[in-house]
């Protein structure tokens, strides 16, 4: 009796430290994620709320917004790609094509970058054999050669932090991506998150609906990278 009574007490001491973990955390969502429908992404209510100046920058904001009125089918599927500039199918695709694609348009290859990052440093991603089809698009990959490169920056739960541009990637599944739109949910001192998760390239207020372990910043992918 003595050992169940304590063992009750300890599953209450630590169910409430979980709980309060989770209600110190800032701006985590409480409700339904806001999601934006195609039409709506380019009318009056959802106009940009960051000007852009930054060629490169409002580019590649645009082309990712532009995905999310696309029909494309999340498909994870093995695609034997071209090199460099491979793609798989246009309405295919997951997470991590909404960035691969994006940073593509402004002449940022992650397939070429991502694969001689691997052929040259093979143990820094735990990869027996590069695979120039796939290798880029894993997150874990991503993450790993965005830290090597040094263009992450602290992950915090602060949304001015997050801003046009950066990439996101949360701790789901076996990982996932987004990308920092320059439209603010209304009422927010957040921004849109473009991201794939199911259903194709969504719009959706998405930043704080999982916990955060890689902040990209676009300003340094652009200095280091381009």
């Amino acid at each position: 009796m003595k050992k169940t009574l304590l063992l009750l007490g300890l599953t209450l001491i630590l169910g409430f430290f979980s709980w309060k973990e989770i209600t110190d955390q800032k701006e985590v969502h409480t409700t339904q994620i806001k999601h934006v429908e195609k039409a709506e992404i380019t009318s009056d209510g959802y106009e940009e709320d960051s000007i852009i100046d930054n060629p490169n920058l409002l580019k590649f904001v645009e082309h990712v917004r532009w995905q999310s009125t696309q029909d494309v089918t999340y498909d994870p599927s093995y695609f034997t790609l071209s090199y460099p500039n491979g793609d798989v199918p246009a309405n295919k695709g997951v997470c991590v094509d909404v960035p691969i694609r994006g940073l593509r348009t402004i002449g940022i290859d992650l397939q070429k970058l991502v694969h001689e990052d691997v052929l040259a440093n093979a143990n820094a991603y735990r990869i027996t054999r590069a695979d120039h089809n796939i290798d880029h698009r894993r997150c874990v990959n991503l993450i790993t050669y965005f830290k090597r490169k040094k263009v992450t920056v602290l992950v915090t739960n602060n949304a001015a932090d997050y801003r046009p541009g950066d990439i996101v990637f949360w701790d789901i599944a076996r990982g996932h991506v987004g990308v920092v739109t320059n439209v603010k949910v209304p009422r927010t001192n957040r921004y849109f998150m473009v991201h794939n998760i199911c259903c194709g390239p969504q719009m959706e207020d998405f930043l704080f609906a999982a916990p955060i372990v890689c902040h990209v910043s676009f300003d340094k992918v652009i200095s280091e990278l381009k």
